[in-house]
C-alpha cells in the first residue's frame, strides 16, 4: 500500500477528502493527518509517507514550506499541492521544489482518483525500474565474479607472466600489492547426499554466505574467489611480519561463522604456507591444496599446512602392530568416493597410505592387504550406484615381493579410485541430466525475459538455486549467467546480420532493458561494439 499525509487547516474539507476518497481500493493508505504545516512536519518525519498532499495557505507553516523540508529530508516522497488560489507564483514555487502534482479547488473525488492513479502508476514504474538496476548491477557483479575465477586460476596455477596477471587485476580493480601472500580453501556443504538437497536449508546457507561476502568485502587483505563447484579459495595479502595473523584472523572468523550453522553442515577449512612474492602464490596454493585433500581423511574442521601429517618415512622396519588401525576405516575411502575430486586422488591415496605407516607397506601381506581392502571398498560404493563389479574389472597382479611395489601399490590405488569417481561423475551425470534438460529447455524460450536469472530456472528445474548453481556450472562447465549471456550474444549477433533494428530494439528483444549494459556485454564478450560488429559482417538486409 501507498501511505499518504494529509495536510489541510479547514477541518471540513480534510475530512470531506478523507471521507470521499476510497483510499485503499486504489491501493493507498491514508496514514496521518494534520491542520497545519508545523503540526505535520514531526508526524510526517516519523511516518514517512510515500505521498504528501498539502494546502498552501496555512497557519505557522504553509504547504510550500513545508513542502521545501519534506523535499530535503524525504527526496522520495511525492507532493501533491491543493490550493483555492489560481496563482501563478504559487504554481511557479511549487514547480521549482518538486511538487508531483497541482490542484485547485474545489477538488472532486475524480480529480483524486485521477491523480492519485498518476501517481501510484510512476511509484509501479519507478520499483519495476529499481528492481530492474539492482537486477542489472547483480548480473554485473556476477559477470565480474566469474572473470575473477578465471583471473584466479591463472593466477595460482602460474600458467601466465606477471604482467599479464597484473594487467588483469587492473581490469577486475582487484589490488595485488602486499609483501607476503597466503591462500586459504574452504567449503560448506550439506551432510546428506547431494541428489538429495531440497530447499530445506537454502535460506540458511544463504545467510552464511552473504556474512561471508560481508566480511570479505569489509576487508582489503582478503580476497575471495570461486574454487571449485562446491568451494572457494582466499587470497590473504598484507606485510610479511602479519600474513600468518591475518590468515588465522580470516580462518578463525570462518570458523566461528560454519560452526553457527549447526551440525547439518559439514565444512572444512585448509591454510597453506606464507610466501613473500605474487609469483610464489602457487607454492601456497599447492599447499593448501595438499590441506584440504585431507577433509575426507580427518575429523578436524580446520588444518594450516604446518599441522598436517605429512612426514618423511624414517623406519623401514615392518611393524604390524604399530598400524594405525583407524586409519584403514572403510569408511574414508567412501567418503573420499563420495565427494573427492578425480584430481584430488594422486593427494588422498599419498595421505591416506602416510597416515597408515608406510614403513608397514613394506610387508607383502600388507600391501596386499591394504589394496584388496580399497578395491573391495570400491566395488561396493560403485554396486550401489546401479553398476555391476565387471566395471571395476583391472588387473591387480603385483609382484607383491619387490621393494619398490609401494610406489605402484600408490598408483594402483590411484586407478582404482579414479575409477570408481569416474563412474560416479557418470552416475550423477545421469540423474543431474533431466535437471539440466529441463533448465535449459526453460532458459531456450525464456531467455528474452529481462527478469530471467538464476532462481527462475531453479524453480522450474525443482531445486534450489544454490544446488541447481554448483550442478549447472558442473554440468555445462560454465555458470548460469555465463550461458544466458553467450545464448543472448548468439542472437544479438543474428539479428545485427540479418536486420536494420537498432542496438536498443535487438537489447530489448534479447532481454535487456537497458541499452548500455547490452553495448557493455556485448563488447565485453565479443571485442567490439555491437555496431562495429555490423559493420564487419556486411550482412545487414
Amino acid at each position: 500500500m501507498v501511505k499518504v499525509f494529509l495536510v489541510e487547516d479547514e477541518i471540513v474539507i480534510r475530512e470531506n477528502i478523507c471521507q470521499m476518497v476510497p483510499w485503499a481500493e486504489y491501493g493507498f493508505e491514508l496514514c496521518g493527518e494534520a491542520g497545519d504545516g508545523e503540526m505535520a512536519l514531526p508526524l510526517i518525519l516519523e511516518k514517512k509517507p510515500d505521498v504528501l498532499i498539502t494546502d498552501i495557505r496555512m497557519p505557522f507553516m504553509d504547504g510550500l514550506e513545508l513542502s521545501q523540508i519534506v523535499r530535503k529530508e524525504l527526496p522520495d516522497t511525492k507532493i501533491v499541492i491543493v490550493s483555492g488560489y489560481d496563482d501563478f507564483n504559487y504554481a511557479r514555487t511549487a514547480i521549482t521544489i518538486g511538487v508531483e502534482e497541482y490542484l485547485l479547488k474545489p477538488v472532486s473525488r475524480q480529480d483524486f482518483v485521477d491523480v492519485l492513479e498518476k501517481i501510484r502508476g510512476r511509484f509501479e514504474e519507478e520499483n519495476a525500474q529499481r528492481d530492474y538496476y539492482e537486477k542489472f548491477e547483480k548480473d554485473m557483479q556476477q559477470y565480474e565474479q566469474y572473470s575473477r575465477r578465471d583471473f584466479f586460476e591463472k593466477l595460482v596455477f602460474g600458467n601466465v607472466g606477471l604482467n599479464e596477471i597484473y594487467r588483469q587485476a587492473e581490469q577486475l580493480q582487484i589490488d595485488l600489492t602486499a609483501s607476503a601472500y597466503n591462500i586459504i580453501l574452504f567449503s560448506m556443504n550439506r551432510k546428506e547426499k547431494r541428489e538429495a538437497w531440497t530447499d530445506t536449508y537454502s535460506q540458511k546457507e544463504t545467510e552464511v554466505w552473504e556474512q561471508v561476502e560481508r566480511f570479505i568485502q569489509d576487508r582489503e587483505e582478503f580476497l575471495m574467489f570461486r574454487h571449485q563447484a562446491f568451494s572457494y579459495a582466499i587470497l590473504v595479502k598484507g606485510a610479511a611480519g602479519r600474513i600468518e595473523a591475518l590468515t588465522e584472523e580470516c580462518a578463525l572468523y570462518l570458523k566461528s561463522l560454519f560452526e553457527k550453522s549447526g551440525e547439518r553442515f559439514y565444512w572444512f577449512l585448509a591454510s597453506g604456507n606464507p610466501v613473500g612474492r605474487l609469483s610464489m602464490v602457487s607454492e601456497s596454493y599447492e599447499n593448501a591444496i595438499k590441506v584440504f585433500t585431507l577433509r575426507h581423511l580427518r575429523p578436524d574442521h580446520y588444518m594450516h599446512y604446518n599441522q598436517t601429517p605429512f612426514r618423511e618415512e624414517e623406519d623401514r622396519d615392518v611393524d604390524l602392530q604399530a598400524v594405525d588401525a583407524s586409519a584403514m576405516d572403510t569408511e574414508v575411502v567412501h567418503t573420499f568416493l563420495s565427494n573427492g575430486l578425480l584430481e584430488e586422488t594422486g593427494s588422498f591415496v599419498e595421505d591416506y597410505f602416510s597416515m597408515i605407516g608406510e614403513p608397514a607397506l613394506e610387508s607383502r601381506m600388507f600391501r596386499q592387504y591394504v589394496i584388496l581392502n580399497i578395491h573391495f571398498c570400491t566395488v561396493s560404493f560403485i554396486q550401489k550406484l546401479g553398476y555391476g563389479k565387471e566395471q571395476l574389472r583391472m588387473d591387480l597382479g603385483l609382484d607383491w615381493n619387490r621393494k619398490d611395489q609401494v610406489a605402484a601399490a600408490k598408483r594402483t590405488a590411484e586407478e582404482i579410485l579414479k575409477k570408481g569417481i569416474e563412474l560416479r561423475d557418470e552416475s550423477s551425470k545421469n540423474r543431474y541430466r533431466t535437471v539440466l534438460e529441463v533448465a535449459l529447455e526453460f532458459i531456450g524460450e525464456n531467455y528474452m525475459d529481462a527478469d530471467m536469472s538464476l532462481n527462475k530456472a531453479a524453480r522450474a528445474a525443482n531445486v534450489s538455486a544454490n544446488h541447481f548453481s554448483a550442478l549447472f556450472s558442473q554440468g555445462m562447465n560454465q555458470t548460469f549467467i555465463e550461458y544466458l549471456t553467450e545464448l543472448r550474444m548468439k542472437k544479438a549477433k543474428e539479428l545485427l546480420r540479418c536486420t536494420d533494428m537498432r542496438s536498443g530494439q535487438i537489447a530489448l528483444e534479447i532481454g535487456y532493458k537497458d541499452s548500455h549494459y547490452f553495448s557493455f556485454l556485448f563488447k565485453k564478450t565479443q571485442g567490439c561494439t555491437p555496431s562495429d560488429y555490423r559493420n564487419q559482417t556486411g550482412e545487414t538486409k
